[in-house]
């Protein structure tokens, strides 16, 4: 009944209409509604008394009390209001205001004068005024109703008299002119008064607005520069703790008892990565020098021919391990420009490194320099993954990252934002254009005034080109003997090679990333895998979850420069078999690996001495269990009587029995599954309710010790 008044009273409303107006409109079909009411109302009360007074008097219904003329003026009063109402449903709130007020007057003076005369129903007329008040914006309106309705007021006195000449009192008029007047200022007080203060209203809704608004882009400020932050800092620790791991390794392999050759290899590895860390270094202290007066640009005239050549050299053979064709094309022969020759090799080199981390194996990548009417250009394009439109504009903010396959292993955001700092500073311009799927071209622009010719006619097309390399790099290098065999997944090269060497009596099978690693799983057995966490195109968290849903149960290690508590956890969860972080001692790994193949071949043995059957009869079993005691653990969290008594109790076993049983089947203890359950809940129970209190949470999960609990849980979570 309810939702049906409030359809009825909303009748006409629209969103798209002004506050003032819907209100108006809401209002007339609320007069509607409460007159036809009360018309009902007071009509069947008048027949039930009819019918009543009748019987009594005659002991008889003969319906002379029935009025024909009072039931024809309510029957039209009442259709005349549901006209209005579908006036107002039909946005024809004009005609729809007119037609209440009309039959309103009319009625009442109707009323007054033939119907009902000398009962004072002309005083109902007094609400004329007020309501054209309510329903109207323009006060003329107002004012002629309330002539209109004044003067009808007075016809039962002076015109179509109906009260005796002796009952009128002579100050009549101005009596009920003062009334009149009184209600109509007053209600139009109250009007103005309450529009005043809905547009005081409406200014500070606004204004609460415009602040909701400026706080919700500010916290997702907050969020962007917090995933930023985060995100710079977990690839930073990977870009550091892997030349980290193979400069601790190969440092603790130097043995100046072997030959010079071998100790020269890993001297120039260690080098090699002193370098890497130190270009990352370097590149964080000049992006934050570019900020400060301590920067200073140091130009020269530099022949741009044979600057490029020399990095096009240098990247050479980079591109031709990836088989990627790499040419050079030049049409400014003997072309100087003025650079800072130092800082314009950083940004090429950046541009360069970028092209060769993003372009797939047999692409292609070039280095364009070509003349136009405003000075002089050089390109850098691929055949890579290439860049989403809307990201273009932003891959030059600090510590940017497009999201890719890619990005989530590799780089730390800062290098594109270093080099357009460094074109900046030379007054010149970088540009991109890209799109997801077909590549990216850079565009440096170099004015004329910083480009020196003697030949400013295009040269004919001068090319450098790679050949394609014969010796196609091999990702997945196979050494066939009778060892043990392991699969390393790693995208870093040398940490693939640092690691063969510590596992130099296995057998070793590599991959760049999870995608490669599951199409040898395809055809080949291991006796374990040994993976990093940050990868491209697929991380070790969705190689483990793969693995893990094709039921394979190979044995496996997580090696990884993450430090943080949830990306371990989240991998423990999964169900591998051991975590180290870089950098991380031999000795440890070498153990890891032993513990975990013996473990293995235990289970290869048992599942080969047991029938299909007797497997399938224990793993029912192990998920019974486990469900059975998980559901009760689940159950009675909230309670601080849930101990491994009670739970053996449940189980029908004893306390040793129970606690053998669990870690035979869970890999846990029965104190360690429910504090984990415990930590797990208390957890879900913060984020779906930030205010709730320490102690309430306590309670929930059933901890008496609240100090205790929350000192868990930032052990746990970080938080």
């Amino acid at each position: 009944m309810k939702k049906k008044y409030e359809t009825i009273i909303s009748l006409g409303t629209q969103e798209r209409y002004s506050n003032s107006l819907n209100k108006r409109i809401r209002l007339l079909n609320t007069f509607c509604l409460i007159w036809s009411h009360i018309i009902l109302f007071f009509y069947s009360l008048e027949m039930i008394f009819g019918f009543v007074q009748e019987y009594i008097n005659k002991n008889a219904i003969t319906f002379h009390f029935f009025d024909y003329q009072a039931f024809f003026t309510y029957f039209l009063i009442f259709n005349s209001l549901i006209i209005t109402l579908f006036l107002n449903k039909n946005h024809l709130f004009k005609w729809a205001r007119i037609l209440f007020i009309c039959v309103f007057i009319i009625s009442n003076t109707y009323a007054a004068l033939i119907i009902s005369p000398g009962n004072y129903l002309e005083y109902y007329l007094l609400l004329a005024s007020p309501i054209s008040l309510i329903l109207f914006t323009k006060k003329t309106t107002s004012y002629f109703v309330l002539a209109i309705s004044f003067s009808l007021f007075l016809t039962p006195y002076f015109f179509y008299v109906v009260y005796p000449t002796d009952y009128v009192d002579r100050l009549l008029v101005l009596e009920a002119l003062c009334i009149f007047l009184v209600i109509h200022l007053l209600v139009n007080y109250f009007k103005e008064s309450n529009i005043k203060s809905e547009k005081l209203l409406a200014l500070e809704r606004d204004k609460v607005l415009t602040d909701k608004m400026i706080l919700e882009g500010q916290e997702a400020e907050l969020r962007e520069l917090n995933e930023f932050k985060s995100h710079f800092f977990v690839n930073l620790s990977h870009e550091i703790r892997t030349p980290l791991t193979l400069i601790q390794g190969y440092t603790n392999q130097l043995n100046f008892k072997e030959s010079d050759t071998e100790n020269n290899q890993k001297t120039a590895i260690i080098k090699e990565q002193c370098q890497q860390m130190q270009n990352i270094i370097n590149s964080i202290m000049d992006l934050s020098k570019m900020d400060s007066n301590e920067f200073q640009l140091i130009s020269s005239p530099l022949d741009v021919n044979s600057f490029l050549e020399k990095h096009f050299i240098n990247f050479q053979s980079l591109f031709a391990k990836k088989n990627i064709e790499f040419t050079f094309n030049n049409k400014t022969l003997k072309t100087n420009i003025l650079v800072d020759e130092n800082l314009f090799s950083k940004a090429i080199t950046n541009l360069l490194s970028n092209a060769l981390k993003f372009t797939p194996k047999n692409g292609s990548v070039a280095i364009n320099t070509s003349f136009n009417n405003e000075g002089l250009t050089i390109n850098v394009i691929d055949t890579g993954i290439g860049i989403n439109k809307d990201e273009s504009k932003s891959i030059f903010k600090r510590f940017y990252q497009v999201k890719n396959d890619i990005t989530k292993s590799q780089g730390s955001g800062i290098g594109l934002a270093f080099t357009k700092s460094i074109i900046d500073a030379h007054q010149f311009s970088i540009a991109v254009e890209s799109s997801f799927g077909n590549g990216t071209c850079f565009t440096i622009s170099i004015p004329k005034k910083f480009v020196n010719t003697n030949q400013p006619d295009i040269k004919p097309l001068q090319t450098i080109e790679t050949n394609k390399t014969s010796l196609k790099k091999q990702t997945n290098t196979t050494y066939k003997n009778n060892k043990q065999k392991i699969l390393i997944v790693d995208d870093h090269e040398q940490m693939r090679k640092y690691l063969k060497k510590i596992l130099q009596h296995y057998e070793i099978t590599e991959a760049e990333n999870g995608k490669e690693a599951l199409n040898i799983l395809q055809n080949n057995n291991f006796d374990l895998i040994l993976t990093d966490y940050m990868m491209p195109v697929m991380d070790g968290e969705t190689l483990v979850k793969k693995l893990k849903l094709q039921k394979n149960k190979t044995p496996i290690l997580v090696l990884t420069a993450r430090t943080d508590h949830q990306g371990k956890l989240s991998m423990l969860r999964l169900g591998i078999d051991g975590y180290l972080q870089k950098p991380f001692m031999e000795e440890e790994l070498l153990i890891n690996i032993k513990n975990a193949i013996s473990l293995y071949k235990n289970i290869v043995e048992f599942d080969k001495e047991n029938s299909p059957e007797t497997l399938k009869n224990l793993n029912e079993y192990a998920d019974k269990f486990n469900s059975k005691i998980t559901s009760y653990i689940n159950q009675n969290l909230n309670s601080p009587l849930l101990t491994v008594d009670s739970i053996s109790e449940y189980m029908k076993v004893s306390r040793s029995t129970l606690n053998r049983k669990v870690k035979s089947l869970l890999g846990q203890t029965v104190n360690q599954l429910i504090q984990e359950a415990r930590l797990e809940k208390a957890r879900n129970l913060r984020a779906e309710d930030p205010f709730a209190s320490k102690k309430q949470i306590a309670e929930a999960v059933g901890v008496t010790n609240t100090t205790y609990l929350f000192e868990k849980l930032k052990e746990r979570y970080g938080a």
